[in-house]
């Protein structure tokens, strides 16, 4: 293709699922539409708001941007797979409605997408920063909470769809699991031995919202699906110090920080930590992750005694 006319054809979606957040996807768009240009479309996905996104928008910038309302509301994780089936642009960037976005973002990205094109899968994550090249060196990062917790989190991913689009079947089928855009990829990446995944630390966002959208009850049961989704009984043993140490390690540090305190009760957190545990296993946790697991069992057992003793 002529290099300028590759220049001028969309490359990057930016896909926003959204459902009841008025002032948040309201102010999202608001921030993009000065950055956008003809190699990137931004769509909406409105899972049937009370107050429709097309309500808030002015004429003006609804021309600039394409809106999808569904005639039901699908749940969040069916509007956020459609972002991935009806994306046609090479790469796809899935973005909350209120995890505002950088000035200037939009650039730095185009700039990132053009120079490594044949990457599989991005992940912005501060703190962690390197390139895997096939399976076997990313489920050896994949142990780490803060790379496998960073992978699912909507805003800080771009996908490659042209690549990765025909293991979107490995998306569809593990959908309940919360974690299906992670096992997607980890799929892909199996099947092709040379894909290229790079973690950056950098944010793409500029102010996250601090309420948590989502609930860990709901949560961690579900991670069985995803340990059920690798199960291999031959590689089992290197999953459990790879690629199922971060999930579970995830499931801890949930537990342990608790972002949902005035809901969740002391019981539910020791019934959590009970199901993690017996998801890993007493001894895998005591050879893999003692520390974490000592630590939190501590933290609820001083947590059940200072509740006992102020009734």
């Amino acid at each position: 293709m002529d290099s300028k006319l590759k220049k001028d054809c969309p490359i990057l979606t930016i896909a926003i699922p959204t459902y009841n957040r008025p002032q948040a996807i309201q102010k999202q768009i608001r921030l993009l539409i000065p950055q956008l240009n003809n190699r990137v479309n931004l769509i909406v996905y409105d899972n049937f708001s009370k107050s429709s996104v097309e309500s808030l928008l002015t004429r003006e910038e609804l021309s600039k941007i394409s809106l999808v309302r569904n005639s039901v509301n699908v749940g969040g994780d069916a509007n956020i797979a459609r972002c991935f089936e009806n994306c046609n642009t090479k790469w796809l960037w899935t973005l909350s409605d209120d995890d505002f976005v950088k000035e200037s973002i939009v650039d730095y990205l185009l700039e990132l997408l053009d120079r490594e094109e044949n990457t599989v899968f991005f992940n912005f994550c501060k703190g962690v920063s390197f390139r895997t090249i096939g399976f076997e060196q990313l489920i050896e990062e994949f142990k780490s909470f803060i790379v496998f917790s960073s992978s699912f989190t909507m805003s800080s991913c771009v996908y490659n769809i042209e690549k990765i689009k025909p293991s979107l079947q490995d998306y569809y089928n593990n959908l309940s699991s919360m974690v299906g855009t992670i096992i997607m990829v980890l799929k892909y990446v199996e099947k092709n031995g040379s894909s290229i995944c790079e973690f950056i630390d950098y944010t793409l966002i500029n102010s996250y919202n601090d309420e948590v959208g989502w609930d860990y009850r709901t949560y961690i049961p579900r991670t069985r699906l995803f340990l059920e989704a690798f199960y291999n009984e031959k590689k089992v043993k290197e999953y459990n110090k790879t690629l199922f140490l971060g999930c579970h390690l995830t499931n801890y540090w949930l537990i342990a920080n608790d972002r949902n305190k005035k809901k969740v009760s002391h019981r539910e957190r020791w019934e959590l930590f009970l199901l993690v545990l017996r998801n890993q296993g007493i001894a895998n946790a005591l050879i893999y992750c003692p520390k974490t697991v000592i630590r939190l069992f501590f933290t609820l057992i001083s947590q059940t005694y200072y509740l006992r003793k102020t009734k």
